[in-house]
């Protein structure tokens, strides 16, 4: 018995090393023997949940890592990894009756108690993954991927002076963490005499560890001359950033913005009208859409400052819920991208509605409306219309050249590659427009709500007065205050949504106008108005 236990911890010690040295296919082949003989050891289900999981297999490590559970119910160790995999896997639901699972085993170890707070940083519960932070500062305070975790969940709840505390620890922790120097920046208006901007500029004058460092000090050394109006060595420092950026990505926007022609192709008047009428009846959800950098987080805040909204935020569930109704064909392959919205008018509208606000539901906490701010969800407007046509969309507009310069002037984490050349950032400005166009062509007058971040500014009440209606919902004192609103917010507006209205971002294109030539004139071609 002992040797055959022996044998079992050699060849689960050797399954893991071939997979930490990344010979995935070794690593399954051994673990799948073991899974034959030894289909009882929760380890075993374990590690091949690991395995599978690094293979892109999700499903498959959802399905082991649930094995590993039910033969091991009181290890601590399955359920942190029962929370990893399910939010991997999209299941948010799933995800954090883990992570409760975990906390009612007793969870001592710091990497266990930060791998749970990450789980609920994806499943946006911000106070739930603060606390388990808390637990793992009492333990190891000085300790640099807690004090990143920290930064990022200050920020997101508001608590700014916090934020950036927390931000100096994780710097003196590692004086290398680059992106920790870019939150930092964005945090606060630098002033005069109050910034980084000697130390940024002396870290990438002494060189930089790599590429994505420098972009990151760049664009952090950007925005902080910004703030103290040094616009033309800001825009300078930002163009060295965005270049940066664009020269090390694998992006072809002549390929990505193809998908502008297949869906205007697909969604005629016509088409629109054959599939018209058999959608879900149901008007909780508000679509807040557009570009990025338009104004869609404040008009989020603004709605969710309502007593009878939510913000669920930017979520991909609507998508997802099309992806499973559209098929697989006889080989098990989804329509190819460019025929997926031709394809698409064929689902059952009606379960595509049901489907998306069953998935979204368990985020809601019993209230009757909810937001889902992804920008992108701009592409589906026609299928929104079809699927919920009691639903709200409301597209954000922006002056062009303040969408683009906004855009351009943002470090994305992963989205939205076309910002990072002025260029292409036209191009994808321009098609993205048109698409907009098309909607309010086809669509009923007034069933799709556009609203300008410039209208909000220069009058709240009165914009907001027109929005609350629009969405059938009475006014509240509320919505004029949404600086005060205690819900999270994980954009890239975080901080500035915590602060009263104000004007100084409209129009701030202007300063870099010289620079920005090239796009006004590609505007302007292409038939938009910049005045």
């Amino acid at each position: 018995m002992e040797n055959s236990a022996r044998s079992l911890n050699d060849q689960l010690a050797s399954a893991s090393t071939l997979m930490e040295h990344g010979n995935l296919p070794a690593a399954e082949a051994t673990i799948a023997k073991l899974k034959t003989t030894h289909d009882s050891i929760a380890a075993v289900w374990a590690l091949a949940s690991e395995i599978s999981l690094r293979q892109g297999k999700i499903r498959h490590a959802w399905s082991e890592v649930n094995r590993a559970v039910k033969l091991d119910v009181h290890n601590v160790r399955r359920y942190v990894q029962r929370a990893r995999c399910a939010i991997l896997a999209g299941f948010v639901t799933e995800a954090k009756q883990s992570v409760d699972a975990a906390a009612k085993s007793g969870v001592t170890e710091v990497d266990e108690q930060l791998m749970l707070a990450s789980v609920l940083v994806r499943c946006d519960d911000h106070e739930g993954a603060l606390a388990w932070y808390k637990k793992a500062e009492a333990i190891q305070p000085n300790r640099n991927e807690l004090q990143r975790g920290l930064a990022s969940v200050y920020r997101f709840l508001g608590d700014i002076d916090k934020a950036e505390e927390a931000c100096n620890k994780a710097l003196a922790a590692d004086p290398h963490d680059y992106e920790m120097l870019n939150l930092r920046a964005s945090l606060r208006r630098q002033t005069r005499g109050d910034n980084h901007i000697k130390e940024l500029k002396e870290r990438l004058e002494k060189g930089v560890k790599n590429w994505r460092g420098a972009v990151q000090v760049a664009y952090a050394v950007s925005k902080e001359l910004e703030d103290i109006e040094e616009y033309d060595e800001a825009f300078a420092y930002l163009e060295k950033g965005a270049s940066l950026r664009r020269r090390n990505l694998k992006y072809d926007l002549k390929d990505d913005i193809k998908i502008f022609t297949a869906i205007t192709d697909a969604f005629t008047r016509e088409a629109l009208e054959a599939a018209t009428g058999h959608g879900y009846a149901s008007a909780a959800p508000i679509f807040i859409l557009g570009l990025p950098r338009t104004g869609s987080t404040l008009v989020e805040r603004i709605v969710s400052s309502h007593s009878r909204v939510i913000s669920a935020g930017e979520l991909n569930d609507f998508a997802l819920e099309l992806l499973k109704l559209t098929g697989a064909d006889n080989k098990g392959k989804q329509p190819a991208r460019l025929a997926l919205p031709k394809a698409s008018l064929a689902v059952d509208m009606r379960s595509l509605g049901q489907n998306y606000v069953t998935a979204v539901r368990p985020l809601l906490k019993d209230t009757p409306r909810f937001i889902d701010k992804l920008p992108l969800n701009s592409l589906y407007v026609g299928l929104i219309y079809l699927a919920l046509p009691h639903a709200k969309v409301v597209h954000v507009n922006r002056h062009p050249v303040d969408t683009c310069f906004a855009a351009y002037k943002y470090l994305f984490k992963n989205a939205y590659p076309f910002t990072y050349d002025l260029d292409e950032l036209g191009e994808y400005f321009i098609e993205h427009y048109k698409l907009m166009e098309h909607w309010r062509k086809i669509l009923p007058a007034g069933w799709m709500y556009d609203i300008r971040y410039e209208d909000i500014v220069a009058d709240q009440k009165k914009a907001t007065e027109k929005l609350l209606d629009y969405l059938d919902l009475e006014w509240e004192d509320s919505c004029l205050e949404f600086y005060l609103n205690e819900q999270a917010s994980t954009t890239g507006s975080a901080s500035q949504v915590r602060e009263p209205l104000y004007n100084s971002s409209a129009g701030k294109w202007r300063y870099y106008k010289k620079h920005l030539l090239p796009l006004i004139d590609k505007l302007e071609k292409a038939g938009i108005n910049i005045d």
